[in-house]
């Protein structure tokens, strides 16, 4: 029999752990059924050059910044198997923000790990590091309160901060301008 939560089905919208260090929460994807907002922020930088008796300044092109992204993801629970699931969510991207850690960890001192981020077929695979995971509790929606007492909000915003992130060997052995424009590095999670 087919589950009916959507959290668990394949969506347009997912963020995955390719590492499967974030396995302990009980995903290793987690996916967004109802469509969120996402704001993609893409900005070069430029040095200016103070020149005397001149009118305006020169520039020039230091870098181009690691693309942003800012998703507020809508949560909607209908039953309490979403709601474990949304818990589970919670958990991975707190742990998506933390570091290996601690003398039983065999892994200490491991970096949070790199998740890939899909959107639409827009974004495919696009290596990403989550700087920010907002969860709000909002007082004036109903609450469904599970079997082990966790009450947890049937609507409510999932709002991250991701930046994109690149090795330097992958950028020097892939990244050419042409295969950027064609479209060539797109499954490679070059935007």
């Amino acid at each position: 029999m087919a589950s009916d939560n959507l959290y668990i089905e394949s969506q347009p919208v997912y963020i995955t752990d390719p590492s499967g260090r974030l396995g302990a929460s009980g995903l290793n994807t987690v996916q967004f059924p109802y469509t969120p907002t996402i704001s993609v922020i893409t900005q070069s930088g430029y040095t200016s050059y103070d020149l005397s008796h001149t009118n305006f300044q020169q520039r020039a092109f230091e870098m181009a910044s690691n693309t942003e992204f800012n998703m507020a993801a809508p949560i909607i629970i209908r039953s309490e198997e979403e709601a474990q699931t949304v818990l589970r969510m919670g958990q991975f991207f707190r742990g998506a923000l933390k570091m290996n850690f601690g003398p039983r960890d065999p892994d200490a001192g491991l970096p949070p790990p790199v998740l890939r981020f899909y959107a639409h077929n827009i974004y495919t695979n696009v290596p990403i590091l989550v700087r920010d995971f907002t969860w709000n509790l909002d007082q004036d929606v109903d609450y469904i309160t599970l079997s082990s007492g966790e009450r947890v909000p049937v609507q409510q915003t999932f709002v991250l901060s991701l930046t994109t992130t690149y090795s330097p060997k992958n950028v020097r052995e892939n990244f050419t301008m042409n295969d950027f424009l064609s479209g060539k590095l797109k499954s490679k999670g070059y935007i």
